[in-house]
């Protein structure tokens, strides 16, 4: 069996020499082009014999970042696999790309810590057809719902709390305005700060860690 043909775009000279050795040493991989950015990557030759394409997010500011590249590889080449790469949340990315075009798309984040054998699996999955991208965007739904359990953990009445909280109340305003003592506020804030900080430093400003977590599980209610 021939290996796979493998085009690498990424802009930072020295990650692309890296990887590029280490890719290219595999005996299950051809490395067939390793290029700076959309402009060399778009060789209509190239691209049709490659079998899949490894492209970081961030490119040229002023050129296709990585998504755009791999959608105008796959019109060039509509069996071309596409790995994008990023140092950024690969999970918001997936939906960039139409959904009538997923297929053989995977996303990973950019990390030291990746070993050829990784990329080797990944490559060849999305290669034969198998791209992750389901599994990745699984993955931000389920975090997704773990955010909500935190919300809805939280009793009506410590919401209340914290949204006053959020709106620069003190705990005696917030006492006064919701009619019970200062002494219950205190008590409702503490139990608040333990669900959503759970692991939280208790050295930390845990009123502020707090408030910016729930003003942030306020906006994806």
């Amino acid at each position: 069996m021939r290996p796979t043909r493998l085009l690498y775009v990424e802009n930072d000279p020295a990650l692309r020499r890296i990887l590029g050795e280490i890719l290219g040493r595999s005996p299950e991989l051809e490395l067939i082009g390793s290029l700076s950015g959309s402009d060399e990557a778009m060789n209509r030759e190239l691209v049709k014999r490659a079998d899949v394409a490894l492209i970081d997010f961030s490119l040229d500011q002023n050129g296709l970042n990585g998504i755009e590249l791999g959608i105008a590889l796959r019109n060039i080449n509509e069996y071309i696999g596409i790995c994008i790469y990023s140092q950024f949340s690969v999970q918001q990315m997936i939906n960039r790309v139409p959904i009538s075009m997923r297929e053989a798309w995977s996303f990973f984040d950019k990390s030291a810590d990746m070993q050829l054998s990784d990329y080797l699996k990944i490559i060849k999955n999305t290669a034969l057809g198998k791209g992750n991208w389901e599994e990745v965007l699984k993955q931000k739904n389920e975090a997704k719902e773990t955010e909500s359990s935190i919300f809805f953990t939280l009793t009506p009445r410590q919401r209340s709390i914290l949204t006053l909280s959020t709106q620069g109340n003190s705990p005696q305003e917030i006492a006064k305005q919701l009619g019970i003592s200062y002494s219950y506020v205190r008590k409702e804030l503490s139990r608040a700060y333990s669900i959503l900080l759970p692991n939280a430093d208790q050295s930390s400003d845990l009123k502020t860690a707090a408030v910016l977590k729930y003003m942030e599980l306020l906006r994806q209610s």
